[in-house]
């Protein structure tokens, strides 16, 4: 189950539940500025709470609807994908604290956690932080796979792995970006390696 990323009883937490936000496309109800008042989110000036720049807004796109200048209900319109974090939670530090490189196989104080989604707009990522998310990866290496994650944002290109001697470009999708990274090397190089490597069989 998603876990909203804001502290229990905040003016967020509750709009998030009287609106009946769906946590998978970030769209929710209208609020009229009834409810709002009956659960305590007086707007007050410019909508204080529920600001572009506050809390909500810098997880979803917010709307505030209008009449004669004056804000009468508010919904969510989407996650914003404008902001992009880059905040890697102390769980996640600390679990990968002493792992090793996962191309490199080695260890050391040059170990940095990478977000295995070059793009890091994935706001689900951000609000859920999990292990599965992440990965280790030595500075030079991380430093690469930021270089082939920024030409694919500038192309839309996912990276070809049979630059690196591989028979498939990507283990599954196409080399287009389609909205997901999920089967470019550098998302899981681990991952990658036993789908390409499933039906080897070792010539004698």
């Amino acid at each position: 189950m998603i876990k909203s990323p804001f502290r229990k009883n905040t003016a967020a937490d509750r709009f998030c539940i009287i609106s009946n936000v769906d946590w998978l496309t970030g769209y929710s109800e209208i609020v009229p500025i009834e409810i709002l008042n009956k659960y305590n989110l007086s707007l007050g000036n410019g909508g204080s709470w529920c600001r572009s720049d506050g809390p909500l807004g810098n997880i979803f796109n917010v709307t505030r609807i209008k009449d004669k200048g004056s804000i009468i209900a508010v919904k969510l319109d989407g996650f914003n994908k404008t902001k992009k974090s880059q905040i890697i939670s102390h769980e996640i530090k600390k679990y990968f604290k002493d792992n090793k490189c996962i191309i490199l196989n080695i260890g050391g104080k040059f170990i940095e956690i990478d977000h295995k989604d070059g793009r890091k707009d994935n706001l689900l990522v951000d609000i859920n932080q999990c292990n599965d998310d992440f990965q280790p990866m030595h500075k030079t290496v991380n430093i690469a796979k930021r270089d082939h994650c920024k030409k694919c944002i500038q192309t839309n290109i996912r990276f070809d792995a049979r630059l690196l001697g591989y028979y498939y470009a990507q283990w599954i999708g196409p080399i287009e970006y389609k909205g997901s990274c999920i089967g470019c090397y550098w998302f899981d190089p681990y991952k990658f390696n036993s789908e390409i490597s499933k039906n080897y069989k070792k010539k004698m």
